[in-house]
């Protein structure tokens, strides 16, 4: 089943009864079986939807494959859903199977907006103390530069994502190593990564020295 699960790590976005979610496996097609786990950022006041890795928004359903009533949904619980071929009215829907206490959604949630730097429509110079990295608006192709590797913090994982869901192949976001840092991006050509979709994420931690080890 292809499902991107990190206990919660992942946080939703969007406004009101609208509910985003950004992978770090950049879902393509939505089929039966997809499944993703994040942790509610608010309640609703109607019957939810939700877009994931900005999949077209389908109604957001509950175990019992009714619609959440008004405060159904609850801030920093952990929900894991996965995409129904047939729901409510018989269209496509996203069905919860499963939610973890609120006390450790909370934690979860709690240590990410501690460390959610927004950035709009501009080149950005991440710090070390940065842990969530957001693009929220893009008019332009715009570069992100990590901190030196060797000064981020053993185990701390750096999330770098387009919140704005205007990513595309011509406005792109690039992810490069710190100038003169001498660090590099396992894996990556050139050194570079290149975020081409909308919502697309990357995740990574510091490995050896001067290695960006992406997850």
């Amino acid at each position: 089943m292809p499902k991107d699960n990190q206990g919660g790590a992942l946080i939703s976005g969007g406004v009101g009864n609208f509910y985003t979610v950004a992978t770090n496996s950049s879902f393509g097609e939505m089929k039966p079986g997809v499944a993703v786990c994040f942790t509610a950022d608010r309640t609703n006041t109607a019957g939810p939807v939700l877009s994931v890795d900005g999949s077209e928004p389908r109604q957001w359903i509950d175990a019992d494959g009714a619609v959440f009533a008004a405060g159904d949904v609850m801030p920093g619980q952990i929900y894991s859903v996965a995409w129904i071929a047939s729901g409510p009215g018989g269209l496509p829907a996203w069905k919860t199977y499963g939610t973890a206490p609120a006390s450790v959604g909370k934690a979860v949630a709690a240590a990410a907006k501690l460390g959610h730097t927004l950035v709009s429509d501009a080149n950005y110079q991440i710090l070390a103390t940065d842990v969530q990295v957001g693009v929220i608006a893009l008019t332009a192709p715009r570069v992100l530069s990590l901190p030196d590797v060797d000064s981020f913090p053993l185990g701390q994982d750096l999330v770098i994502a387009d919140e704005s869901g205007a990513c595309s192949d011509t406005l792109t976001i690039t992810i490069q190593p710190g100038p003169s840092t001498g660090d590099a991006i396992g894996g990556a050509e050139n050194s570079t990564l290149i975020l081409f979709a909308p919502y697309q994420a990357v995740r990574f931690r510091r490995g050896a020295a001067n290695l960006w080890i992406r997850l």
